[in-house]
């Protein structure tokens, strides 16, 4: 019998009504967890599942004496040492493009509440009233889409779905990727290649979307800031450590940008005493926030549940993995 150390909880299986298969020999490792408590329950396991921020340490993989799998319930992987992984042999998968669409209606949702304030305006209208909020909200202004130019920075699953949503609305697309898409790509979601430093300094708004790696963390900065529209919205549905957040302070701060609205921070969760939580009132009111929500739709966590047991059960019937990350 196949033993699975799970770190998903098990009450989100009965949540969406995802069935384990029976005849595995199922190990449930609750969170928050310590490296020791997950070293105990993967020394004679065969596959370990994870959500996509759970952490998995080199200590543990090593530890994992007959792992064959490391799956993560998502699609980031960031969080696991995949090269301690690959040096023993083990598969690292993700759920590529699961929760896509989710994730670039939160985007779309966020440009919307960024560019016409809905998240202050509610937040005025709670505390202050009607005519000082609305009062508030007409002497600050806002912006439609129409006539926007879209920048998004990786142009994968997400900004693709992103981008085909956003079709119709009357706005115009950019991204920067490192690796160009095909012409026929480009025409059909109707994008146009900008270098990264050309997108920065022409986009009315700039989505990330880009995994992280060496490369990425602070791709956002100051320099970048300073080169921005002054009615330019950041947008980071991707993972916090894509922007310099202190930057990201700077830049609110002194007016630089038009606003910021963010679905990630680093670290998460965010202590209450980060310079981010802790700006001036009129660089907070620049600001929308959402606590990492924008892949955790009922319906993406249900496809993310299903197709991380899925990928378990392909190794189990002696083919090999699908979104295999770690063996490039």
């Amino acid at each position: 019998m196949a033993k699975v150390v799970i770190t998903v909880p098990k009450a989100r299986y009965e949540q969406f009504g995802v069935i384990i298969p029976e005849k595995w020999n199922v190990t449930f490792v609750p969170k928050p967890y310590t490296d020791e408590e997950l070293i105990q329950a993967v020394k004679t396991a065969d596959y370990l599942l994870v959500g996509s921020g759970d952490r998995v340490s080199k200590e543990v993989i090593n530890a994992g004496s007959n792992l064959k799998l490391i799956q993560t319930e998502g699609v980031g992987f960031d969080k696991v040492d995949g090269q301690a992984a690959r040096e023993k042999g083990i598969y690292l998968c993700n759920n590529k493009g699961v929760n896509a669409r989710s994730v670039a209606e939160l985007t779309i949702g966020l440009i919307l509440a960024g560019l016409r304030r809905i998240a202050l305006a509610d937040r005025q209208f709670r505390h202050d009233g009607f005519i000082a909020a609305n009062t508030d909200h007409l002497t600050m202004g806002s912006h439609e889409l129409t006539d926007k130019l879209i920048g998004f920075v990786g142009m994968g699953d997400i900004a693709k779905e992103a981008a085909k949503r956003l079709d119709g609305w009357g706005c115009r697309f950019a991204y920067y990727d490192v690796f160009r898409l095909k012409e026929d790509v480009e025409k059909e979601y109707h994008v146009e290649y900008m270098e990264f430093d050309d997108l920065v300094k022409a986009c009315d708004v700039i989505s990330m979307h880009v995994p992280v790696v060496p490369e990425t963390i602070g791709m956002l900065g100051k320099e970048q800031f300073a080169a921005m529209k002054k009615s330019a919205l950041v947008i980071n549905t991707a993972r916090g450590e894509v922007i310099d957040q202190d930057a990201l302070v700077w830049a609110l701060e002194n007016d630089e940008i038009y606003g910021a609205a963010l679905d990630v921070l680093t670290p998460e969760p965010i202590p209450q005493d980060a310079p981010i939580m802790n700006m001036s009132k009129k660089a907070m009111d620049k600001l929308t926030l959402t606590p990492h929500i924008g892949g955790t739709s009922n319906e993406a966590f249900t496809t993310m549940l299903i197709k991380s047991l899925e990928n378990i059960t392909r190794m189990m019937d002696g083919e090999e993995p699908l979104h295999i990350v770690n063996m490039r």
